[in-house]
């Protein structure tokens, strides 16, 4: 078993115990798909994302012969992190540009990348919390753009 696979099935095993098998792993992406992904959205994906996703484009649970993503593919994130992206445009600008979103809570809230002006990934893996944005220029943005983990490693192995 890849280490990315146990990391994901234990993860997935703790959130649906009493459904384990209802994992659902997307196929691994090409280099073409990281290729176009990075310039959709203006930003080269750190190393960890493309390890992962190079084994798997994304997680979810399958129900019902649908598929409700945690981790989206990588098809969706250009759209997740537009989402975000408009919401928070007009009252933090700068912060709304360097977001990309790769995990869909379901309930408003997103975890993904924040971006430097310069392009690199900051350290850290993000969470947007809806429930804490006031739609207010004066709201520092840390308010509602909280690091959750150091890398999608740990986030999946708490």
């Amino acid at each position: 078993m890849s280490e990315w696979r146990q990391v994901i099935t234990e993860f997935h095993k703790l959130d649906h115990p009493d459904d384990p098998d209802s994992l659902e792993l997307g196929q691994p992406v090409s280099s073409k798909e990281f290729d176009s992904l990075d310039k959709q959205i203006g930003f080269k994906m750190p190393p960890e994302f493309r390890s992962f996703y190079r084994e798997f484009n994304g997680f979810g649970t399958k129900q019902d012969g649908e598929t409700d993503w945690f981790f989206v593919p990588i098809s969706i994130i250009p759209s997740l992190t537009a989402n975000i992206r408009d919401w928070i445009q007009e009252t933090h600008p700068e912060i709304a540009k360097r977001y990309v979103a790769v995990v869909d809570w379901g309930n408003g809230d997103l975890s993904g990348y924040l971006f430097s002006e310069s392009g690199e990934p900051l350290d850290g893996f993000f969470i947007f919390e809806h429930e804490s944005y006031e739609f207010e220029d004066a709201q520092d943005w840390r308010e509602f753009i909280i690091p959750l983990d150091s890398s999608i490693r740990d986030f999946l192995s708490k």
